[in-house]
């Protein structure tokens, strides 16, 4: 089923011991557009200390009391390698986590060429990802954060204009598959759309905009997203037909 990460943002969230918190914040793989971690705040052990969860240790969530059950102990986590709240997450930072937590790396994944560029992906998507999304002068950066990008602006083949305001994602995979743009700044067609992340160039973090191949037109007539309704087998039927049209493969 296909999911909204800001309406995700405040589950509560209990450990094997009873201890309650909720849900501040979602990471994502910027190579794959997969959910890795949540961050979350657990009462006052965790007040001043930013605590990533491996999406590997939540059970299955309670989608409608809004909780998530975490397969690990209040002190497990306490004891989670400190990460700075002014610094992103590296690969070395991952790698003691995955070692406190005694996962097994999800890096690197298969390896494939798209038009001749090598990148990494995750077999089990049915989507295509997108093969340059990081800019070079940010180093170890592969994991992003939701709330970081979520207002940031679309960036066509002809104007700037609206921001990310949702991420959706399919909640088997935790896949990210398509991002929800607020146009209200442009009046007076404003409205929300979703762009399948196909569609999406790169992610500029140093410009704080998303990148896309299309001209600021084709948004305009885009289908519209009303967020309280689902995104049902028909809709998504009627986007890829959209932008099928209007994407050269």
């Amino acid at each position: 089923m296909k999911r909204s990460i800001k309406e995700l943002l405040g589950y509560t969230i209990q450990a094997i011991d009873g201890q309650k918190g909720k849900v501040n914040d979602f990471l994502f793989d910027d190579e794959t557009w997969i959910i890795r971690y949540l961050e979350a705040e657990l009462g006052n052990f965790f007040s001043e200390k930013r605590v990533l969860i491996p999406r590997n240790h939540l059970k299955e969530p309670h989608w409608e009391n809004k909780h998530f059950t975490v397969d690990l102990t209040v002190k497990k986590i306490e004891n989670s390698p400190d990460l700075e709240f002014d610094l992103p997450v590296s690969r070395t930072y991952e790698k003691e986590l995955a070692k406190h937590y005694d996962l097994k790396p999800y890096w690197p994944v298969n390896m494939t060429v798209h038009n001749g560029i090598t990148s990494l992906y995750d077999p089990r998507s049915p989507l295509q990802i997108p093969t340059k999304i990081v800019d070079k002068e940010i180093e170890e950066t592969h994991l992003r954060s939701f709330k970081e990008i979520s207002s940031y602006n679309i960036k066509s083949i002809d104007d700037r204009f609206g921001h990310i305001h949702d991420l959706i994602i399919d909640d088997d995979l935790w896949q990210i598959v398509y991002v929800v743009v607020d146009t209200i700044n442009i009046v007076p067609w404003s409205k929300r759309v979703l762009l399948p992340i196909e569609v999406i160039k790169r992610i500029s973090y140093k410009h704080q905009q998303a990148v896309i191949d299309l001209p600021k037109e084709t948004i305009k007539d885009a289908p519209e997203y009303d967020p309280s309704m689902a995104i049902n087998s028909e809709f998504e039927k009627v986007l890829y037909d959209f932008y099928g049209r209007k994407v050269i493969h």
